[in-house]
């Protein structure tokens, strides 16, 4: 069974306090509109707002770095998972930040 879904309002999202995971994606695709309406798509569906979401246009390929805090790792791997399955889509990758304080 799946977790329930909240509200991206109501998902605890302090990135800057130590100890919160950011998930960061960072996805090839086809050099189409249509990729980034699906991709949008994905985080609509679970009610994410990522922190940052950067794409570039590099020739036939867009380029796309997001970074979403707060996502447990089950969920970052269902997250992406299911990007890897957008036709369009070449490669994704994952990586995790864990925020610590200074010393």
């Amino acid at each position: 069974m799946l977790p329930t879904r909240q509200a991206a309002a109501e998902r605890p999202r302090k990135p800057e306090d130590p100890g919160v995971s950011v998930l960061c994606l960072s996805l090839r695709c086809a050099a189409e509109i249509g990729v980034l309406a699906r991709v949008v798509q994905q985080f609509a569906r679970r009610g994410l707002l990522p922190l940052r979401w950067h794409c570039t246009e590099s020739g036939e390929h867009l380029l796309m770095d997001l970074q979403i805090a707060g996502l447990a790792e089950r969920e970052g791997d269902i997250l992406a998972e299911s990007l890897r399955q957008i036709v369009g889509i070449e490669e994704v990758l994952t990586a995790r930040l864990l925020r610590q304080r200074a010393a």
